[in-house]
């Protein structure tokens, strides 16, 4: 084996393997853009009422709500 072979593949190793630790970081920190943080009720608020009772498929009585209600019920059977 050829010593600027093995050197070779030891750069690309490093290359390689920071690539890799650079794009996980990049993902651990898209994630306070993506959601994980938002707070579900003020995500919830943004929605309209026939919106909401379409999220809740099946439930009984939903008509007679106001958003709050709704959003409240949604937020539960979470």
């Amino acid at each position: 084996m050829n010593l600027t072979s093995t050197a070779d593949e030891v750069v690309m190793f490093c290359i390689l393997a920071s690539m890799t630790i650079f794009d996980a970081l990049l993902t651990l920190l898209s994630i306070f853009k993506k959601g994980v943080c938002i707070d579900q009720r003020k995500l919830l608020m943004q929605k309209t009422n026939k919106e909401l009772r379409s999220l809740l498929v099946g439930v009984k009585n939903t008509s007679k709500m106001n958003k709050a209600q709704l959003v409240n019920l949604l937020l539960e059977l979470t």
